[in-house]
């Protein structure tokens, strides 16, 4: 079957003669793991014209990846030594305002053991165009309206994008599209109706309520309405009504269709939990090391790589990314990433007893559930 290329946030699932390819994924744009140790830049990964042109590579016979599974190793390296943990303990108490210091400065390290994990990511960089009316003041200049040229659509008004995989927000005037029309607020009046009379250009007298009478001294006829019951409204002079705000007094608007260009970075992530009783939640602070990049206008989902959660992740959340950003918007490029994020459990000894943290990340973080040396806070 020859191989397709889906580009501009098209549906694979609507270009007819694709579905079952698509379905079925019977290419990856990521290689075999046996092949990753030679592909970690993106130029290394288009093997072959087709492979360029589609982002797939072939697959090794079934022979060679069972004798050849790079990546399981990097699960049984140490990625930090003894001396790297105890400064990071040291740390990290340091930032606690009742932690003690001396268990970690003088803790006795039994043990170090690598528990690191896979981390999937995909990132699906898209634009995403709307309208909507604008108005402005008018002072009676040009006027660029649909006479001058017939205005262009949506998705043909040429701006440049910001970098790749950045979030980014832009709003500018579609060409051609001005016009002069009543203010919808005044209704090219120029003038609205005052909110604090409603219009009447008087308001009930609160000195006398109304009543145009007073108790003072028995009933006397009020000195502030003159016996009326009612004032002059001080906001509109008494006139009922008030400058329209909108097109100030003018009644008219210049009216445009502006378009707004949202640009977002949609990242979806799976990390594998090795239930070791690390909360996988914390990874997402930090970084990890770099096995595999996969960057195209489209790609394909990973196959056999040694964990399989990683290759199902790969496949769902491509799939859910095609469907929840391509009707809408337009896909402009895609990134697959997959670490090795470092996380090690050390267990060590204090005043006879055994204690245990964990150090993760390239940063060497530390999660500590028990450390013992708290203070007792008192209330």
């Amino acid at each position: 079957m020859q191989r397709k290329e889906f580009r501009d946030g098209c549906d694979p699932m609507s270009i007819p003669g694709t579905s079952d390819a698509y379905t079925a994924y019977e290419g990856a744009s990521a290689p075999p793991y046996e092949l990753m140790d030679n592909c970690f830049t993106h130029e290394n990964m288009r093997m072959t014209d087709a492979g360029s042109k589609s982002g797939r590579a072939e697959q090794l016979p079934h022979k060679e990846q069972e004798e050849f599974d790079p990546y399981q190793r990097h699960l049984n390296i140490l990625y930090v030594s003894e001396q790297d943990v105890k400064e990071a303990l040291l740390h990290y108490v340091s930032s606690k305002h009742f932690y003690r210091s001396t268990p970690a400065k003088h803790m006795k390290v039994q043990n170090i053991v690598p528990l690191n994990t896979y981390r999937y990511r995909l990132e699906t960089f898209t634009e995403l165009r709307q309208t909507y009316r604008a108005s402005e003041l008018y002072d009676g200049g040009f006027i660029d309206s649909c006479d001058v040229a017939p205005p262009p659509a949506p998705w043909d008004v040429e701006v440049d994008p910001p970098p790749l995989f950045t979030d980014c927000e832009m709003h500018i005037p579609i060409p051609h599209t001005y016009s002069v029309e009543k203010c919808p607020d005044c209704k090219g009046r120029g003038k609205t109706e005052c909110p604090a009379c409603r219009g009447r250009g008087k308001k009930t007298c609160s000195a006398c309520n109304g009543s145009g009478m007073t108790l003072q001294e028995g009933f006397q006829i009020c000195v502030f309405c003159g016996g009326s019951g009612s004032i002059g409204c001080s906001w509109c002079h008494s006139r009922g009504k008030l400058k329209c705000r909108r097109c100030n007094g003018t009644g008219v608007l210049l009216f445009h269709i502006e378009l707004t260009i949202i640009w977002k970075n949609n990242i979806s992530e799976h990390v594998v939990d090795k239930n070791s009783g690390f909360p996988i939640t914390r990874l997402q602070d930090v970084t990890g090391k770099g096995l595999f990049t996969d960057e195209h206008s489209l790609i394909y989902p990973i196959i056999n790589f040694p964990e399989p959660s990683i290759n199902e992740s790969s496949r769902a959340c491509i799939e859910q990314h095609r469907m929840q950003f391509a009707s809408e918007s337009r896909i402009l490029m895609q990134k697959q990433t997959v670490e090795v994020v470092p996380v090690s459990k050390v267990e060590y000894e204090w005043k006879g007893k055994l204690h245990s943290f964990f150090v993760y990340g390239n940063e060497k973080k530390v999660y500590a559930k028990a450390y013992p040396g708290k203070y007792c806070s008192i209330m």
